[in-house]
């Protein structure tokens, strides 16, 4: 019986982490299609997980989850403006790329990490095998880019400020989940709303490009951002649960699962995806950000 409940709650937890996962991109896709304002998105997503934390706080009282407090939120605010700069790069470079273009930039990221790991940490270089996944992601991505038909100097211009600030992400985080003891909730809960006022802040900042009276709220376009909103808060639980229940290389594993899955749906539903070749590049950075997973876990 227990290792029958354990079972089910495990493919539930990959169930849930897949769908999450592999749908979120394609619906900020398509909310992004149907209502072009990114700080707009990211403020009612912001506003839908904090209220589902607060929500939880007060169904379930015995869970290890703070409300904002000065102490925390000042050594918090710079880990949550490099949070929200990702998350508003990529949101906004959803208006001009394909999906498929995002995951090949975000594959890349292990290659800066590591050096930048180097710079700052002291940590060890990837060994042979290691560098040579690398290598391979570089030429993986240099493939997808140069078949690109959609190319677009917006679209790249934010893809790279979206680099920029995930691969500072991986690392800053990490020091800060270290220095700022809180909970897995907590911290969410501190992300999401730190995050609304950088969200108004952006919508102001671009009403000139991009003006929030200027979307058209067809019933498309309100649906495609509750989905965003409902999927957001999902996966965080979902996330979070999985990491829980499986090892950190099964939960490799569904996440390259879920890339692919995202390409499939992506493909599927409309025409705004890549070219074969570009599938071909995307294959080759997804596999070798697999393997490079796998070498360094050895390590």
């Amino acid at each position: 019986d227990e290792a029958q409940r354990s079972r089910a709650a495990i493919v539930f937890g990959v169930a849930l982490y897949a769908f999450c996962s592999s749908t979120l991109l394609v619906i900020n896709k398509v909310a992004m299609h149907l209502a072009p304002s990114a700080p707009l998105i990211l403020f009612f997503q912001f506003l839908s997980s904090a209220l589902a934390v607060r929500s939880l706080r007060a169904a379930r009282p015995e869970m290890d989850i703070e409300l904002l407090t000065w102490s925390k939120a000042k050594p918090f605010a710079l880990a949550t403006l490099v949070f929200y700069l990702c998350l508003f790069s990529n949101t906004q470079a959803l208006k001009s790329v394909n999906v498929e273009t995002v995951i090949v930039v975000r594959s890349c990221s292990p290659i800066a990490v590591a050096l930048l790991e180097r710079a700052t940490l002291g940590r060890q270089l990837p060994s042979l095998l290691g560098i040579v996944a690398l290598l391979v992601i570089a030429g993986g991505a240099a493939l997808y880019v140069v078949t690109d038909q959609g190319f677009k100097i917006e679209g790249y211009t934010w893809l790279s400020i979206y680099f920029v600030f995930i691969v500072g992400e991986m690392v800053y985080v990490k020091f800060i989940v270290e220095t700022v003891p809180m909970s897995t909730w907590t911290r969410v809960y501190y992300n999401n709303v730190l995050s609304l006022p950088m969200a108004m802040v952006s919508a102001f900042a671009m009403q000139g490009s991009s003006s929030i009276e200027d979307i058209v709220w067809t019933y498309g376009a309100i649906s495609a951002v509750c989905l965003s909103c409902v999927v957001g808060v999902a996966i965080s639980y979902a996330g979070f649960n999985l990491r829980k229940l499986v090892s950190a290389t099964t939960f490799t594993v569904v996440g390259v699962m879920c890339k692919l899955i995202t390409v499939l749906i992506n493909d599927m539903i409309w025409t705004q995806h890549a070219n074969i070749l570009g599938h071909v590049g995307l294959l080759i950075c997804i596999g070798a950000g697999f393997a490079y997973e796998k070498v360094k876990a050895k390590r």
